[in-house]
């Protein structure tokens, strides 16, 4: 009868377990800078319209109660 190689079993599941960590944890920063990059982006789109960043603001919070209410 052949034993099991515990050591092999237990690290090929730590390697899992930390890279499964590691891949979130890069798809994590990669969304943030996407999302700063559209926020970026958005927030110039904005400016060529004439509104500074309060006045969309207060404009989004206005639509959004508005919509709310109904």
């Amino acid at each position: 009868m052949e034993g099991i190689d515990w050591s092999y079993a237990i690290s090929t599941l730590l390697i899992r377990f930390v890279g499964i960590f590691v891949v979130l944890g890069i798809l994590q920063v990669v969304m943030q800078i996407t999302g700063r990059v559209f926020a970026h982006l958005d927030a110039r789109k904005d400016m060529e319209k004439g509104l500074t960043q309060e006045e969309a603001a207060a404009v989004a919070m206005a639509l959004y109660l508005y919509e709310r209410t109904d």
